[in-house]
């Protein structure tokens, strides 16, 4: 039901043309959003998800932005648009990403699932607080995953690499080095996607806790899992045992508690995004319970994203890799 509460509030989306992006943008509009800017990797996914949008809620709040995430410089132009049309956002849903399969890397050399979650999402954050683009009372919400709490079932295969929990070695000697060459996906073991995907989502995690110290003030800042959602397309680079599990879980998983539909998974962004089923605090990751993949959303207590110096060394990272130069910083 629409609310005119909602009609002076914009946001957002990234990945809006399916998925879970595409329904958090409709759940949006049909609260009453007056503002809801749907950022799709090309015009042409933009146009029809706004289409669809627009066919599915009998509303047309929407407006589009074309911008490739996991680009520095799509991600730079998409800010600089945004910026040019002067219009400020109360929450910012950062929903774009990817489960990977085999090694594929960006134009700026930079691992594409990597990339995907956190290179423009970044590079957009960061250009839309400088600007005042993103209210006070804000809120940004990153999406995450259970697998950043690394323990889902061992046959997953979605363990996070050492230095998310201790000492490096498997890509550098300090968590510095080993985290830029992580994100290079080089000077490392073997590419392994799976655990490419859950090391990414626990930088999500530190990404959010981060900006919530470097930007303290009217913003927050968040990491949601949106959890078992076997109805997108997130997965479909999957391979090897993993893909197998997702078979599985397509089949038996709500049985099983392993699967939700997707506007529960969607509702638990703009749970947090409002405030409700609370309370959630700035700078927090918010995932199922501990080994479930289903059900309330609860904060992460996982103790490796929650080590100040590993979030502020990722932050720092993410600024070099995207070349920020925020005064913030």
């Amino acid at each position: 039901m629409r609310d005119s509460d909602y009609q002076r509030r914009s946001v957002l989306v990234t990945g809006a043309n399916s998925g879970l992006g595409f329904e958090a943008a409709r759940q949006l509009a049909e609260l009453g959003y007056g503002s809801v800017v749907l950022a799709c990797r090309t015009q042409e996914k933009a146009d029809l998800a706004r289409a669809e949008l627009v066919e599915a809620t009998g509303v047309d709040p929407f407006s589009t932005l074309e911008v490739d995430v996991a680009e520095i410089q799509s991600s730079r132009a998409a800010a600089a648009e945004l910026i040019s049309r002067g219009v400020g956002f109360d929450s910012v849903l950062l929903n774009a990403g990817m489960v990977p399969n085999t090694l594929e890397r960006t134009s700026d050399g930079i691992e594409m699932c990597f990339a995907a979650s956190l290179v423009g999402h970044h590079i957009i954050t960061t250009a839309l607080l400088e600007a005042g683009l993103i209210d006070d009372g804000g809120a940004v919400v990153l999406v995450g995953s259970e697998a950043a709490n690394d323990d889902l079932p061992k046959a997953m295969g979605m363990s996070v690499y050492d230095f998310v929990r201790g000492e490096p070695s498997d890509f550098g000697p300090t968590p510095e080095e080993a985290m830029e060459h992580f994100a290079r996906a080089e000077n490392g073991p073997e590419y392994d996607g799976n655990r490419q995907y859950s090391t990414t989502k626990a930088f999500s995690a530190w990404w959010s806790a981060a900006m919530a110290r470097r930007h303290a003030g009217g913003v927050s800042f968040y990491t949601v899992s949106p959890g078992a959602n076997m109805g997108t397309n997130a997965a479909r680079h999957a391979t090897g045992a993993f893909k197998l599990m997702i078979g599985f879980m397509r089949r038996f998983g709500k049985l099983l508690g392993m699967d939700q539909p997707i506007e529960l998974g969607a509702g638990r962004y703009i749970d947090v995004l409002h405030g409700d089923n609370g309370p959630f605090q700035n700078g927090g990751t918010y995932t199922s319970q501990p080994k479930k993949m289903t059900g309330p959303l609860v904060a992460s207590t996982a103790p490796h994203l929650l080590v100040v110096e590993r979030q502020d060394t990722a932050l720092a990272v993410l600024d070099k890799l995207t070349h920020q130069h925020s005064e913030t910083s």
